[in-house]
């Protein structure tokens, strides 16, 4: 969904006149390159907006230099900081977007007293990218849900445990995958007890991964539907995660906030001159970038920050500048910061980054080039880590994959940060005997009882549970060839099941419903079905003929959706909306009433 979000905190770094001191974040921030065509704009205050109703679509002059002028509709956010405003249509790419806010006595008294415009650049062409591309909210996502039936654990992977001495209480989560078509696997969701017998296995539709715990829920990411799904502790299917404004949803992690929001990356492919950056850069390379979104319970992105707005691409320092395609960040992990702020770990940056989640400006990087940190005691540092958490205890805890360590080799590593003096202090460190390399993949958890889990990714053994002072109390590892991305640790004391996950079938047949409520004010739902994968153009029109509002026009999988219209900004009587795809046409006929 397109949002144009208001937050009000801090001063914006980028207005230097004291006029606009209450305005401090926006995004896309001023001259972004590489904007969604499907995305909105983020304005952040320093105060809680005022209750109003009023239109602001002449407050608030969103112009694209081939689009035209976008009207939009708004809603106020639950914390009252925030006004969601979804324009009326998507921008054209390659065209520079005008922001224009001219402040009334509603914008004043957030603190806007003076004229503010700014200009961004959406992205050049479509680039195609693997994920989930949902721009929109999917309403009644309960019809994909409450589909199981039963079968046997033969065709579950065996656990070999060579160790098992005394480990921490609490079973193992792991998903299961190999790296070759030539292995024989069946993909599961597993939850193991610490002697290798397999307490619940979820029968997947295709290799799954960040099978875990979040929040007295199950939650992992398929990789047929491309998002991810949540579980409740009777192993139902009682919510889907995706990525908003246009993007597509990665796989490497999601987190589940106390308040119901979610955090999910993106990995954002872009065509890029790379003969302007470097010499002898192709000139039409594929880069990927990264984009960490927040979203509320109802999808909507509240926050949004992007790698193309901070890092430079040449900060990849292992990565092939000349090359014609360059992952340069690749992030795994996210973490909720103590302080309510943002922990992520880049992989290809050999990097933590902390990111302000009120104003999206970066506030320390830890490893890599951009370091700002000084390593008293590990002058080697981390290379291509994955996952990042925050401990009780203050420290963070990584799992270092070592690729670049003389010989490589991997590790799970906690670090106390002096966040005023800048230092980095390496506290504990597991690095088994022999060495074991997992170039990629793999997690460092600390559990309960001060023990860690280590997963170790691409390589065997799968899991290792360690004390404090290195005991390996618990060691246990997959089929040969057959890998989990993350191992995880938790309490975990339900019904043990044999399921599989089966998701609806799809619709025979094209349909359009009729909306409903109808007649409505200000807001109601449109439902269709698909058979098959197609793209779709949803739209609504007045008594005229004239296109009223570009609903959706995107790809989508064969299955149920449905979109919401809010009527705001337009005046009582009947409009009609058509579905358009490739062979299907259908339009109804519905009635605001105000």
């Amino acid at each position: 969904m397109k949002i144009i979000f208001f937050t009000c905190l801090f001063a914006l770094n980028f207005l230097t006149s004291s006029l606009h001191s209450n305005l401090i974040y926006k995004d896309p921030p001023e001259n972004s390159k590489f904007v969604k065509t499907a995305s909105g704009l983020i304005l952040g205050f320093n105060k809680i907006l005022p209750k109003f109703n009023a239109d602001l679509n002449n407050n608030i002059i969103i112009t694209g230099s081939k689009s035209g002028i976008h009207r939009f509709f708004y809603k106020i956010s639950a914390d009252n900081k925030r006004i969601l405003i979804d324009p009326d249509n998507d921008f054209e790419f390659d065209e520079r977007i005008s922001v224009k806010i001219i402040p009334d006595s509603k914008l004043n008294s957030c603190g806007i007293s003076g004229e503010i415009e700014y200009f961004f650049d959406t992205e050049k062409q479509p680039v195609k990218s693997s994920g989930n591309n949902k721009s929109y909210s999917e309403f009644h996502s309960y019809q994909l849900f409450n589909n199981y039936y039963s079968l046997t654990p033969d065709e579950l992977p065996q656990l070999n445990v060579t160790v098992n001495n005394s480990p921490a209480p609490g079973k193992v989560f792991l998903s299961n995958f190999p790296f070759s078509n030539n292995i024989p696997n069946t993909p599961h969701l597993i939850i193991a007890e610490n002697n290798g017998n397999i307490h619940t296995g979820l029968k997947t539709r295709s290799n799954a991964l960040d099978f875990k715990k979040e929040n007295d829920s199950l939650v992992f990411f398929d990789g047929q539907a491309l998002k991810f799904y949540q579980l409740n502790s009777q192993y139902d299917l009682i919510d889907s995660f995706y990525s908003g404004n246009g993007y597509l949803t990665d796989g490497h992690e999601l987190r589940i906030l106390q308040n119901e929001h979610a955090l999910l990356m993106i990995y954002d492919s872009q065509t890029v001159d790379m003969s302007q950056i470097i010499a002898g850069g192709h000139p039409n390379c594929l880069v990927i970038g990264l984009v960490i979104q927040e979203i509320d319970k109802n999808k909507n992105v509240v926050f949004q920050w992007r790698s193309w707005d901070h890092i430079p691409i040449t900060d990849a320092q292992h990565q092939n500048m000349t090359a014609n395609y360059l992952d340069y960040i690749h992030g795994n992990a996210i973490d909720l910061d103590y302080d309510g702020n943002i922990l992520i770990s880049s992989r290809h940056l050999d990097e933590i980054t902390k990111i302000n989640r009120q104003t999206g400006s970066i506030i320390w990087r830890l490893g890599g080039p951009g370091n700002m940190f000084t390593f008293t005691n590990d002058p080697g540092r981390f290379y291509y880590q994955h996952g990042v958490r925050r401990l009780a205890n203050g420290n963070i805890i990584l799992f270092d994959n070592g690729n670049f360590h003389t010989p490589p080799y991997s590790r799970a590593v906690e670090y106390r940060l002096d966040e005023n003096n800048m230092t980095a202090e390496m506290v504990w460190q597991y690095r088994n005997t022999p060495d074991v390399f997992g170039f990629a993949m793999g997690f460092a958890q600390r559990l309960d009882n001060g023990n860690t889990l280590i997963s170790w990714g691409s390589a065997n053994p799968t899991v290792t549970e360690v004390t404090s002072t290195g005991e390996k109390v618990l060691e246990m590892s997959l089929p040969q060839g057959v890998y989990t991305y993350r191992a995880f640790k938790f309490e975990w004391n339900k019904e043990p099941i044999y399921k599989k996950i089966v998701f609806v079938k799809p619709p025979v047949t094209y349909r359009l419903r009729q909306n409903y409520p109808n007649p409505f004010n200000p807001s109601t739902n449109i439902s269709f079905e698909l058979p098959e994968n197609t793209n779709v153009e949803l739209n609504i029109y007045d008594v005229t003929g004239s296109l009223v509002k570009n609903i959706v026009n995107s790809q989508h999988e064969a299955g149920y959706y449905t979109y919401q219209f809010n009527s705001s900004g337009y005046s009582s009587g009947i409009y009609f909306y058509t579905l358009k795809t490739g062979t299907f046409l259908e339009t109804k006929k519905m009635v605001i009433v105000k």
